[in-house]
């Protein structure tokens, strides 16, 4: 699992035999009709426990892991604009300067309507008291924030909606992580695995091996190996340990 010091993950998108980002915008992550606000209207949560043989951990923001999210365009974005304030935060992050970053994020979250990444980042900072103050109650609501911004953003896009699909599984990672965790809202493991399952279903590995803890375990929902085996494969195949997960590979737990 990832630690509760973990900030943003090294991000690849896998397209998997699953339901796509098009298929998350008609439906919540439990399953009912219409995106609203990203509650799932089923509890279901993620994982953070020193039980899970997880051995991943979500890193800090790097460029390179920006230019993955914002493709680079023609032009430089405007050091005034909400992108620009991004990039700047991501430059302060990386030499240790929370407080400038922590500013720049807020920026980037707020001004002119703000950028989905701006707000899942200002709501992290928000979360771990990342040169600011923590509040994980408003850091939760930023990291809605962020999730349902990307959606937007998705359903308006022409182009380079692959970028805004790592965009939403990010976010949404983090809302379950929220409910999982009770940070910011009131736990709900059952809520925060709904969150996990829909941006496993999307190709993020971190949410895959989460899920599948989760089912292995009977934490936040039914026990069922067989289908743990399947997202811990999935991961697996996106580069995730394999230590301790020979079991997976047993005959009955493959289809």
């Amino acid at each position: 699992m990832s630690s509760h010091n973990s900030v943003y993950s090294n991000y690849s998108y896998y397209p998997l035999d699953t339901p796509t980002a098009d298929t998350f915008l008609s439906s919540s992550p439990s399953g009912g009709s219409g995106l609203g606000n990203l509650s799932p209207s089923s509890s279901t949560t993620r994982v953070n426990t020193p039980e899970s043989s997880r051995s991943n951990t979500r890193a800090s923001p790097t460029s390179t892991q920006a230019k993955s999210i914002h493709p680079p365009s023609s032009q430089k974005p405007s050091q005034k604009s909400a992108e620009g304030y991004l990039s700047l935060g991501i430059e302060h992050h990386e030499a240790g300067r929370l407080k400038e970053s922590a500013a720049c994020f807020e920026k980037s979250a707020t001004i002119d309507g703000g950028c989905a990444v701006g707000m899942l980042m200002w709501g992290l900072s928000l979360r771990h008291a990342w040169g600011c103050e923590k509040d994980e109650a408003k850091a939760f609501k930023w990291l809605k924030r962020a999730a349902e911004h990307s959606v937007e953003d998705l359903q308006a896009a022409k182009e380079g909606r692959e970028a805004l699909k790592n965009e939403l599984v990010l976010a949404v990672y983090e809302v379950g992580q929220c409910f999982f965790r009770g940070w910011g809202v009131a736990k709900d493991k059952e809520m925060g695995v709904s969150y996990f399952k829909t941006a496993a279903q999307l190709g993020d590995p971190d949410a895959q091996q989460d899920l599948a803890f989760c089912l292995a375990n009977g934490k936040g929902c039914k026990k069922d190996k067989k289908e743990a085996a399947k997202w811990y494969r999935a991961a697996v195949a996106q580069g995730a340990s394999t230590v301790g997960l020979a079991w997976i590979y047993k005959p009955k737990y493959v289809d």
